[in-house]
C-alpha cells in the first residue's frame, strides 16, 4: 500500500498544536511538499488481532525517512520529534515536548495521545543511538513505551527508524509486551522512479540555471532514460524477458533514491540523442553503467561518512579530546569497507582504525562506530544488502592500506572458495578500482585471477565465450578477460589485469575453458571443489601443476579440441579423470602416476636441444592460433581482430610471432577488423586443422617448426 493509506488509518488533529520552541527537537511541518513522491510500503510484522499502541517504520539508509516522517506530519498535523540533533535518555520524549509545547498545549496533547486521537512522529532514532550511547538509548526507548502502554484506542505513535537500529526497540517492546506494528517502505517501483528522477532533473538544471531540457524535448529524453535504466539493470541481472523491475534486486537498486539522484545528474544534458547513442555504444563493450554504480557506492560511503562525523563530534569526548583536524579521518569510505568485511564476512582486521585519533578517544570511537556500522545502508539483516555492495567492498577492501595483509589473505581464501557465489560486479568493480596510472591495465595481487576468471565467467549466457590468456611478464603475470558474445563481432573487454610485483601463482577453483596459460611459475587447480571441470580451448604452460580436486573432467566441445598440458612437474590429489585420451594431453619432463599416465605423451623435454624446445613451443602457439579461426564463407576462417591481437596474442612474444609469419606467407590477412585465414594457402603447408588438433606429428610438422624457428630468429635479429 502507499504511505498514503497507511496515514489513512491513523487519526489526524482537527488542528496544529502549536509549537511555541524548535530548540528541543519539536517541529511541526505545515507545509506540504508538493514534489514528494508517496513511496509504497509493506507490512512486516503484525500484532493482530490486538491494536498496535506503537507503528514502527524502518529502511534502509536514504530511502528517505525523515521526508516520509515530514509528510506524515503533515498529512497528521502530527508535532515530530526529531531526534537527529539530541542526546537522548530517560524522559527526553516528555522534556522535549514540555519544553516545546508549553505546560498546557503539552497536558492537551498529552490526554489526546492517550487517547489515541492524535499522533506523535519520532524520526532519526539510528542517529541518537550513535549520539547518545547504547544505555542512554535504551532508557529513552524504555520511556517511550511506558509512555505508549497508557494509550487506549491506538495507535498513537511513530517511530522511524534504520532496520537495524529498530531492533533495540523491537526487544523493549516484547520484554514489555507492548502490540506493535512494523512497517517497511520499499524502494520505488519503475513509475515512481520516473516521476522522482524528472523532479531531480530539473532541480540539477535548475541549478545550472539552465531550461529543463527533458521537459521540451520528452521522447528523446525517455528513450535515453529507458536504455539508461535497462543498461544499469543489467549490472544487477542477467535476465533479458520481461519487465527488470519486476525482479526484486533491480526494485531495490533502480528504485534507490540515492541511485536515482546519480542517474538524473547524469541525464541531465542538452542533447538526448547523443546520450542515447553513447548508452547504445556502452552498452556493447564499454563499462559505463559500472563506472556509475561504482560513482553511487562511493557517494553512500562519503555521505555515511558526514552522517557520522556530523554525530560523533558532537559528544563530549570527542570535543574534550580531539579538533576539527581529525573530522576528516573519521570512519572514511576505506574504514567502512574495511569493518563492514569485518562484521559481515568475520574477516580479522587488525590495524586501529583510524590511526590518527587521540589513544583517549579510542574507546567511545569504537563504541560509536559499532552502532553505526550496524545501521550501514550495505547490510540487511546481518548479511549484505545486495551482492552489489558486497563485490564492491570486497574489490575496495583487496587493494586498502587500512586492510592487514593476514586479512586480505583471508578475503582472497573465500572469493577462490566454493561458498562463494560469484556475480560480474567483482570482476568490473576490480578493474576500475585497480586502475594503474600507466594506462588501461587494473592492478591485482594474482591469486585473484582465478576469482575474476569466474567473476566474469558468471555473466555469460549460453552461447557466449569467456576468453582468458594469463602470462608471465618479468616478475608478474598479465591476465587478459574478453567475452565474445553469440554474434561473431560483438565482445566485452578486452579487460587488462597486472599481478602485483613478485606474485605468480595463480588458481583456478572449479573450471577453465577458452584460456590461454603461458609460462606461469605455478598454476593451482581445484581448489575446495571436488570437482574439476576443463572446458574446450585450454593450453597451460607451466613450472608446477597442482590439483587438488579428486576428479577432474574434459569436456572438448563440438570441435573436439583436446586439452593441451605443459609443466615441469604435476602434483595431484586425483583418483578419477573423466576424458577419452584423444582429448587430454599431457607433456612433463617427469614420470606421472596413474590416472595422469594414460594422458602422458612421453617426450623429455630436458633431453632435447634448446632450440628444438623453442621450435615445439612456436608450434604449439602456431596450433593454438590457427585452431581459434572459425570457418567464416567458404575458403575462408575468421576472427575478430581485437579478439586476436588482445586476448588469443596479447603480449604473448611467441604467439604474435606466429601471427607475423602467418601474414608474411601470405596464409592470413586483415579485412574489415577481421582476421582471415585462406585455407587454399594454409593447405600448402601440409597440414590439415584436424591433424592440428589431433597434435599429430609429421614431417610437415617438423618442417613448420623449423621454419617457425628461423622466422623467429630472423624477427630479433632485426630487432
Amino acid at each position: 500500500m502507499l504511505l498514503d493509506d497507511f496515514c489513512a488509518t491513523l487519526n489526524r488533529l482537527p488542528e496544529w498544536c502549536g509549537v511555541q520552541s524548535v530548540e528541543y527537537g519539536v517541529r511541526e511541518e505545515r507545509v506540504k511538499n508538493s514534489d514528494y513522491e508517496v513511496p509504497e510500503i509493506r507490512e512486516v510484522e503484525s500484532c493482530a488481532p490486538l491494536t498496535p499502541c506503537v507503528m514502527l517504520i524502518t529502511a534502509p539508509a536514504s530511502v528517505g525517512k525523515s521526508t516520509a516522517a515530514s509528510y506524515i506530519g503533515n498529512v497528521l498535523r502530527a508535532p515530530i520529534l526529531d531526534l537527529s540533533t539530541l542526546h537522548v535518555g530517560d524522559g527526553t520524549l516528555e522534556g522535549a515536548l514540555a519544553k516545546s509545547l508549553g505546560i498546557y498545549k503539552n497536558a492537551e496533547f498529552f490526554v489526546a495521545l492517550s487517547k489515541g486521537s492524535a499522533t506523535l512522529i519520532i524520526d532519526a532514532l539510528d542517529e541518537a543511538e550513535v549520539r547518545s550511547g547504547q544505555a542512554n538509548f535504551r532508557a529513552f526507548i524504555r520511556g517511550v513505551a511506558d509512555t505508549a502502554s497508557q494509550i487506549a484506542n491506538g495507535p498513537a505513535i511513530i517511530l522511524l527508524s534504520r532496520a537495524e537500529s529498530a531492533r533495540s526497540l523491537q526487544e523493549i517492546f516484547n520484554e514489555r509486551s507492548l502490540p506493535y506494528s512494523h512497517f517497511e517502505i520499499r524502494a520505488f517501483g519503475k513509475e515512481q522512479a520516473k516521476r522522482y528522477l524528472d523532479r531531480r532533473i530539473s532541480n540539477v538544471f535548475e541549478t545550472q540555471r539552465k531550461d529543463a531540457f527533458h521537459r521540451k524535448h520528452p521522447r528523446p529524453f525517455e528513450a535515453a532514460r529507458d536504455e539508461l535504466f535497462a543498461l544499469l539493470a543489467s549490472a544487477v541481472t542477467q535476465k533479458n524477458d520481461g519487465d527488470p523491475w519486476q525482479d526484486p534486486e533491480v526494485r531495490d537498486f533502480l528504485g534507490y533514491a540515492p541511485v536515482l539522484d546519480v542517474i538524473g545528474e547524469y541525464l541531465a544534458v542538452d542533447n538526448f540523442a547523443t546520450l542515447s547513442k553513447t548508452i547504445k555504444g556502452e552498452a556493447n563493450g564499454s563499462f559505463l553503467h559500472w563506472d556509475l554504480v561504482a560513482s553511487v557506492i562511493d557517494d553512500l560511503l562519503l555521505r555515511e561518512q558526514r552522517k557520522f562525523v556530523q554525530q560523533f563530534k558532537e559528544t563530549e569526548q570527542f570535543q574534550r579530546l580531539a579538533t576539527a583536524r581529525h573530522e576528516p579521518v573519521l570512519y572514511s569510505p576505506e574504514e567502512q569497507c574495511a569493518r563492514l568485511l569485518g562484521y559481515i564476512e568475520n574477516l580479522p582486521i587488525d590495524s586501529a582504525m583510524p590511526a590518527a585519533i587521540p589513544e583517549e578517544l579510542r574507546e567511545s570511537y569504537e563504541a560509536a562506530v559499532s552502532t553505526q556500522l550496524s545501521n550501514h545502508p550495505f547490510i540487511r539483516n546481518y548479511g549484505w544488502f545486495n551482492v552489489i555492495f558486497r563485490d564492491y567492498v570486497t574489490s575496495r577492501s583487496l587493494i586498502s592500506p587500512l586492510v592487514s595483509e593476514r586479512a586480505t589473505g583471508e578475503i582472497r581464501k573465500n572469493i577462490l572458495s566454493s561458498e562463494w557465489k560469484h556475480s560480474p560486479m567483482f570482476g568490473f568493480f576490480s578493474y576500475s578500482l585497480g586502475k594503474t596510472s600507466e594506462g588501461d591495465a587494473s592492478s591485482c595481487h594474482s591469486e585473484e585471477i582465478g576469482a575474476l576468471y569466474e567473476s566474469f565467467k558468471s555473466m555469460c549466457e549460453a552461447e557466449d565465450e569467456l576468453v582468458v590468456t594469463v602470462g608471465r611478464r618479468g616478475n608478474c603475470l598479465h591476465a587478459t578477460f574478453a567475452i565474445s558474445r553469440a554474434a561473431e563481432s560483438e565482445m566485452v573487454g578486452p579487460l587488462e589485469f597486472i599481478s602485483n610485483e613478485g606474485t605468480t601463482s595463480v588458481s583456478f577453483p572449479r573450471e577453465l575453458s577458452q584460456a590461454h596459460i603461458w609460462e606461469v611459475p605455478e598454476v593451482i587447480l581445484g581448489g575446495d571443489h571436488r570437482s574439476f571441470k576443463f572446458g574446450p580451448g585450454v593450453y597451460i604452460s607451466c613450472g608446477d601443476l597442482l590439483i587438488s580436486s579428486s576428479e577432474v573432467q574434459v569436456y572438448p566441445g563440438r570441435e573436439g579440441v583436446p586439452v593441451v598440458i605443459s609443466t615441469g612437474s604435476l602434483a595431484s590429489d586425483c583418483q578419477k579423470i573423466q576424458a577419452e585420451k584423444p582429448h587430454l594431453v599431457v607433456f612433463c619432463e617427469e614420470e606421472l602416476p596413474f590416472p595422469w599416465s594414460r594422458y602422458q605423451r612421453n617426450v623429455s623435454v630436458s633431453e632435447v636441444a634448446s632450440e628444438a624446445r623453442e621450435a615445439s613451443a612456436l608450434y604449439l602457439e602456431f596450433r593454438r592460433i590457427v585452431l581459434r579461426f572459425k570457418d567464416a564463407k567458404k575458403g575462408e576462417g575468421a576472427v575478430f581482430q581485437p579478439m586476436m591481437d588482445n586476448l588469443v596474442v596479447g603480449t604473448n612474444r611467441r604467439a604474435r610471432t606466429v601471427l607475423n609469419f602467418l601474414q608474411e606467407i601470405g596464409c592470413v590477412k586483415i579485412a574489415k577488423s577481421m582476421y582471415l585465414l585462406d585455407f587454399a594457402e594454409f593447405a600448402k603447408l601440409g597440414i590439415s586443422r584436424q591433424q592440428l588438433r589431433d597434435l599429430e606429428a609429421n614431417y610437415a610438422t617438423m618442417l613448420i617448426s623449423s621454419r617457425l624457428l628461423s622466422f623467429s630468429k630472423k624477427g630479433q635479429s632485426e630487432s
